[in-house]
Formats: structure tokens, C-alpha cells, sequence
């Protein structure tokens, strides 16, 4: 099998996607830095979507840890969860809005709700996501991953700075005022984006069937959608005077979730060992979202994509400049349906 061949692989079911997430840990690695304590967050205003559980929770608790004012952008009940956040971080500048990104006018309500208590947003982390066993809809008709992961992502960003909730002077003319530290997008994508089914514009957004097995290769594909989408955002949000908001991707490598639970019967006893022996807790996992979104070295920084703590480049198709433009336009319509 060619390496291409190889790579086309790799995460195209929870078993392969388990085992080399397992290899990911035991290569060869350069770390892009580390962050120190006192790169904190005091003052700013942080919204982390799906921060009721897993890396989106760990990444809620660091940030408020930090000093910073998190929202929890959650579809269902998350008064439990902030309690935990509060207690674990030390901070009560933690609080919940109700966001579904299946429903495009829950994100236009949660938008609204933002702009009207006069919310001014830092950091934005684009953390929920979805893997369903068999295909599923959102309210607007969308396949669950494409809609969630793309459609409601791109509603709710696009959305934010259009408002100046995001302050930035191409979309709202409202610039921070700061030659630093600008606003951050942090978006968790993954790396089966590499090897997800590939874009075609002649079946974008089409209804998608797939089992259980072959729900990656849709998880993947509607990551890379968004990755690329992302990519044409950064070109729009910076010009010869800089960067008006920083836009960043990063995989955060295996975490000891509840991946196996879609697994074959007869593997998953062996997933399970190898994934509490070998993955990254949630709170280890979320420190290149963390430092995506709090470093102070990224100032001025833009399209950076991190894979664990190392910077690479994303995939190929995410970085053509043609294709991450016509992602672009085809979203637009997307949003008009």
C-alpha cells in the first residue's frame, strides 16, 4: 500500500482512528512552547461551545483558572457542569448560555441574547462536536456532522463579528483598540480532517449514509470543510495593516472519551484498556487550546494549526487558497436555504 493509500486510512473507523491515536503518542514530536502562569486571562471574556463535558469542560475550567470571564456555549443543561468549573478553577466568572449549533436559530438567539447584554468576546473556542452512530439531521435539514461542525459554526462566527460581539474592523468596524492581543477564533478540528471523505463541490452538503464503522470518514470530512472555511476567514480578517482577529486550528490528539462506544462489540473491551492506559485525559488534552488561546508569543499570529502541541501544516485541500474560497461561498448559501 503507497503512503497516500495509508494515510486515506487512518482514521476511517473507531478502530483505526483508537490505534493511531495510540502511534500519535510515540512520535517524534517539537513542541511550539509551553505556557508559563502568568499568561492569564484577566479581564477577557472567553465562550467555549460544548463546555459541559470532556475537553470542552477542561478547557472552560483552565481558562476560568486564568482569570478569564468563560461562557459555556451548551444545548442542554449545564448547571452542573459550571458548579464543577466554578469549584475546580476557583472562579465564579463562569456562567451558561444556551446555544445548539443543529439549530441555526438557536445560534441567531444565542447571538442576539450576546449583542443586547453588550457582551464583548476575546476568545471564541469552537469545541462541540458530534459523532453520531447512524446519520441524523439537524432542525434545518443538514447532516448532523456537516451541520454542526460547519453550517452552525460558520453561522455563529460569521454572526459574532458581524455584530462586533468579536470586535474587528472588517466585518463591524469595531477594532479593539490594541496593536496586541486581539481577538482569538480557536477552532478544534481533528486530524482524520486529513483523511475524511474529500471536498466536492458537486455533492457538498448532500444527505450522506454511513454506519457505525464509517462515521469518521464524515467526522473527518466535515472537519476539513471547516478547516478550509477557517483558512479563507483568516486571509479576510487580516490585510497589510495586520491581523483584526487571530483564527487558529489544532487537533488535540487521542483523548480517553467516549470514542469506543461505536466500536464492534468485540473490540471494545480492548479499546477501552488501551485508551485509559495510553490517552490524555481531557485535562491534559485541552493544552493546545488552552495555549492557542492564551499564549502570548501568538500576538498578531494567524492560521496556525497545532497537532498536540506540535505546528504543522493542515491538509492540502484546506490550504488551497481556490477551494477555501469556493467553501466560503458555498456556505453563504447554505445559510440562505
Amino acid at each position: 500500500m503507497s503512503k497516500s493509500a495509508a494515510d486515506t486510512s487512518d482514521y476511517n473507523n473507531p478502530v483505526s482512528a483508537t490505534l493511531n491515536g495510540v502511534a500519535d503518542l510515540f512520535r517524534k514530536k517539537e513542541r511550539i512552547g509551553t505556557l508559563t502562569e502568568d499568561e492569564r486571562l484577566d479581564g477577557k471574556t472567553c465562550l467555549v461551545t460544548g463546555a459541559n463535558s470532556g475537553l470542552g469542560k477542561a478547557t472552560a475550567t483552565e481558562l476560568a483558572r486564568r482569570g478569564a470571564h468563560v461562557l459555556m456555549g451548551c444545548r442542554s443543561d449545564a448547571s452542573a457542569a459550571m458548579k464543577e468549573i466554578k469549584a475546580a478553577s476557583g472562579s465564579d466568572a463562569v456562567e451558561v448560555v444556551h446555544l445548539d449549533l443543529a439549530d441555526l436559530e438557536s445560534v441567531k438567539t444565542c447571538c442576539a441574547e450576546l449583542k443586547q447584554r453588550g457582551i464583548t468576546l476575546d476568545r471564541v473556542v469552537l469545541n462541540a462536536g458530534v459523532v453520531p452512530k447512524k446519520p441524523l439531521k439537524t432542525r434545518q435539514g443538514f447532516e448532523m456532522m456537516f451541520g454542526v461542525h460547519f453550517v452552525g459554526n460558520m453561522l455563529l462566527l460569521k454572526q459574532l463579528l458581524a455584530d462586533g460581539t468579536i470586535p474587528n474592523n472588517t466585518y463591524a468596524g469595531t477594532p479593539n483598540g490594541r496593536s496586541a492581543d486581539k481577538p482569538r477564533i480557536v477552532f478544534v478540528s481533528s486530524e482524520t480532517h486529513r483523511s475524511g471523505t474529500p471536498i466536492d463541490f458537486n455533492t457538498l452538503g448532500d444527505p450522506v449514509e454511513y454506519s457505525a464503522m464509517g462515521s469518521i470518514a464524515q467526522y473527518g470530512h466535515s472537519k476539513l470543510v471547516m478547516t478550509a472555511w477557517l483558512q479563507e476567514l483568516a486571509r479576510r480578517l487580516q490585510s497589510d495593516k495586520g491581523v483584526d482577529v487571530s483564527v487558529h486550528c489544532l487537533c488535540p490528539g487521542p483523548i480517553n472519551s467516549n470514542i469506543a462506544r461505536d466500536a464492534p462489540a468485540a473490540f471494545k473491551p480492548v479499546l477501552k484498556v488501551v485508551m485509559g492506559i495510553l490517552f490524555a485525559s481531557p485535562e491534559k488534552a485541552c493544552e493546545p487550546v488552552v495555549y492557542l488561546t492564551a499564549a502570548k508569543s501568538l500576538e498578531n499570529q494567524t492560521a496556525l494549526y497545532l497537532h498536540l502541541m506540535t505546528q504543522k501544516k493542515p491538509a492540502a485541500q484546506a490550504l488551497d487558497a481556490e477551494v477555501s474560497k469556493r467553501v466560503w461561498e458555498e456556505g453563504e448559501k447554505f445559510l440562505k436555504r
